[in-house]
Order: structure tokens, then C-alpha cells, then sequence
């Protein structure tokens, strides 16, 4: 039961602020991982995060998906030239509006009222805005904001877990959620590497853990939803001539959207059965 009425539009509209700042600081780093002028002689891989002024590389805190450089998250001053590196609006407004949903969908039962997981969906949100956002223009999900995500993402979900009775289902949910999506989009890969990056397989296993967390029907809801809405626009852009069948249409936005519209709004699994 909510402390006092409208709690959830005002939790909502307290995060919204946060959201926006959050995805203004996080969202400078849009710019560091392109779109850059392939080297056609290198072949060592994507490009570390780099100035998009004058290349030089900014380095991420040891084990989490935040920039090293002090000061860059405020102010977006590269390091090495002192030009700044510009925010991405889109971002901004994407992680503002995510943050409310969260808050809305908290103050209604989700994460069962513990504030430790209300700040694993944030944290949720901080990242997965600026890799869905990316992904759409760079066709690249960046190990230092992917793989970096793991351990913290993982930390709040525990804590989360045992801060509510403890809630030993829902962790083990989280464990079994990660590796089985992992697993599922890791064989996609292993049998079509072409029709599927491995950015993909990395992200899976870290969305897994929060879907599975929830449920286990959530990790199939998301990823049904993500390949079905893929789908569906790349057919509508092939039909408006926007595409051809051999156009690479990035999933990770799929992958990341479905997980928090499943998380916000619940699974949809049990009422599609019960019909």
C-alpha cells in the first residue's frame, strides 16, 4: 500500500529530473564510441572511447561503466584537447522518461518496495538508454559499458534480493534468467554469426539477470517482443523501400527496450495463458 495517494505520480515525477541529468552525463558518452573512419589495415577490433575532436582515447573506471577522466561526466571537457564532447538529448529524454516509468512501476509493487531495487531498475536505465542509443547509430554495444555492467547490476540485484525476506526465488530467477539467455542468443550466433553480433550475446546475459529476476516468463516475453517488433519495422521499412532484406538493422534496442516494457508494465505470459 502506497505511504500517501498519487505516491506513484509523485515517485515518477521526482525521478524524471534524475533521469535527465543521469542521461545528460552518461549521454556524453555517445560520442566517444563513433561513428569513426574505419582504418581498412586494422583489423584489432572497434576502436577504444575515444574524443570525437581529436581521438585521444578516455579511459572507464575499473569495473564500472563510467568515464575515468574526472570532471568529464559534468562538464565533457576532453582531456588531452579541452574541447567538449556534446551530450546526447536523445539520451537525456529516453533515460528521464525511464526513470519515471521505473518510479511509477515501483510505487505499484514492483522490486516489492525494497529502495535497493528501485536502484538496480535505475541502474538498469542509466545504461541500457545510452547502449540502446548507441547501437541505433553505430551498430556497436561497447565492452566498457556492456561487460562493466555485469558486476554492479548483479550487486544491487543480490542486495535487492536479500533486502526482501530474502527472496531466495528471485535471485535464483536472476542466475537462471542470465545464463539461459545468454546461452539462447550465444547459439543464435554460434549457428548464424552473420545474422547476429556478438554485442548481442554480451548484452543478453546482463538483461537476463533482471528479467529473470522478475520471472522466468519475463526473459521469454522480452525476447519474443524484441524479435517481433525487429521484425515488424524492418518489414514496414522494406515495404516503404527504407531497406532491403540484406540491411543490418541493429537489435540491441530491441533487446533493451522489450526488457524495461516488460519490467515496467509486468509479464504478459500468464494473462496470454489464462485467455
Amino acid at each position: 500500500m502506497p505511504p500517501f495517494p498519487y505516491f506513484d505520480v509523485v515517485l515518477a515525477l521526482a525521478l524524471a529530473p534524475l533521469g535527465a541529468a543521469v542521461g545528460a552525463a552518461l549521454g556524453r558518452t555517445v560520442a566517444l564510441f563513433g561513428p569513426h573512419d574505419p582504418d581498412p589495415e586494422d583489423d584489432s577490433g572497434p576502436p577504444p572511447p575515444c574524443c570525437p575532436h581529436c581521438a585521444a582515447e578516455i579511459p572507464f573506471l575499473r569495473g564500472l561503466p563510467v568515464p575515468a577522466v574526472r570532471g568529464f561526466a559534468l562538464r565533457g571537457t576532453c582531456p588531452s584537447c579541452g574541447r567538449t564532447v556534446p551530450a546526447s538529448i536523445a539520451t537525456a529524454a529516453l533515460t528521464a522518461a525511464a526513470f519515471a516509468a521505473f518510479g511509477h512501476a515501483f510505487a505499484g509493487g514492483l522490486g516489492g518496495g525494497s529502495p535497493v531495487a528501485l536502484a538496480a531498475l535505475l541502474f538498469l536505465a542509466a545504461v541500457g538508454v545510452p547502449l540502446a542509443v548507441i547501437d541505433a547509430r553505430v551498430k556497436r554495444l561497447p565492452n566498457p559499458l556492456v561487460l562493466r555492467s555485469y558486476l554492479p547490476a548483479a550487486a544491487l540485484l543480490a542486495a535487492a534480493a536479500l533486502s526482501t525476506g530474502p527472496d531466495w526465488g528471485g535471485l535464483t530467477g536472476a542466475l537462471i534468467g542470465g545464463a539461459a539467455l545468454y546461452a539462447f542468443y550465444f547459439v543464435l550466433w554460434f549457428i548464424y554469426p552473420a545474422g547476429m553480433g556478438w554485442g548481442d550475446v554480451k548484452l543478453s546475459g546482463l538483461l537476463g539477470l533482471y528479467l529473470g529476476w522478475q520471472g522466468t516468463g519475463s526473459v521469454v516475453s522480452a525476447t519474443v517482443l524484441a524479435f517481433v517488433v525487429s521484425a515488424l519495422l524492418g518489414l514496414g521499412l522494406i515495404l516503404l523501400r527504407r531497406a532491403t532484406r540484406k540491411t543490418e538493422i541493429p537489435l540491441g534496442p530491441f533487446m533493451i527496450g522489450a526488457a524495461l516494457a516488460v519490467l515496467v508494465l509486468g509479464d504478459p505470459l500468464p494473462l496470454l495463458m489464462a485467455a
